[in-house]
């Protein structure tokens, strides 16, 4: 089912001095570099090496190459496999985050080919090196997103990882032409219509997170890191996946996303 590694991506501090690292000393072949990232390809097999100086990505990422994600949620149940967020459409494909039975996280992705040609703008050029920078489109249609919104009924804070997200994605994508957009861009888009006013005020939030003690509000606090003013940003980001499970290792029953996000949500106001 993973048919190779498509791509690894590591976070460096100066991307032409790692190149010439990589290059120099390894013997990667250079493919395209940009000012904040740079592709490199082993000589050997089609696996690229993505050196980049983005403070919203983990330090080391693999992402395994299937034939289908669509059809791998699909077939979720009859396989096995838990998905931690839908599949999410990145450039021509999809791409999601799943979890073995031994707790390890694992990025896949379908069509996940490689960047565009350098006569691209830089800013355009490093957002196809990633696939799923965060340049999030405006929603397709606001006001069915609003009105289906208000149908669920359940404040914006507390959606995440719920069924009532779920329903309302599935509500809204199923009426967008092609190319649909992924569940964090309609999370995004949600943020954004609230940032501008634009959501009704549907009261508290339903569920309450569950109460933490010092210590682990200072874990959870170190791990969020840089991300702790950004917490609006994290749902349905491989970055999210990565926190739940670093956090969640320290409880002998790990809590489930949603209660992860909660206690995010909290911590950060």
């Amino acid at each position: 089912m993973l048919n190779n590694i498509s791509r690894i991506l590591i976070r460096v501090s100066n991307v032409p001095a790692a190149v010439g690292f990589y290059t120099q000393k390894l013997g990667l072949i250079l493919d395209r570099q940009h000012p904040h990232a740079a592709a490199l390809r082993f000589a050997n097999n089609t696996t690229e090496l993505i050196l980049h100086t983005d403070d919203h990505r983990g330090d080391l990422e693999i992402i395994y190459q299937v034939t289908d994600v669509r059809e791998m949620f699909e077939k979720r149940e009859e396989l096995h496999i838990q998905f931690l967020s839908p599949p999410q459409q990145v450039g021509a494909g999809y791409r999601a985050t799943i979890k073995d039975p031994f707790g390890n996280i694992l990025i896949i992705a379908d069509q996940g080919k490689a960047i565009e040609k350098p006569e691209e703008s830089s800013e355009r050029v490093r957002t196809t090196l990633f696939e799923d920078a965060p340049d999030i489109p405006p929603a397709k249609d606001p006001e069915l997103l609003t009105r289906l919104y208000t149908l669920i009924g359940r404040t914006a804070d507390d959606l995440p990882y719920t069924r009532h997200f779920e329903e309302l994605y599935s509500l809204y994508v199923r009426q967008l032409p092609d190319p649909k957009p992924s569940a964090r861009d309609v999370w995004w888009q949600l943020i954004n219509l609230r940032k501008r006013g634009s959501l009704p005020r549907l009261g508290s939030a339903v569920s309450k997170p569950p109460a933490l003690d010092a210590e682990k509000k200072e874990l959870l606090r170190k791990l969020l890191g840089h991300n702790i003013g950004k917490r609006d940003r994290l749902p349905y980001t491989p970055e999210f996946d990565t926190l739940m499970e670093q956090f969640n290792q320290h409880f002998a029953r790990p809590f489930p996303p949603h209660v992860v996000w909660r206690m995010v949500a909290n911590l950060a106001k």
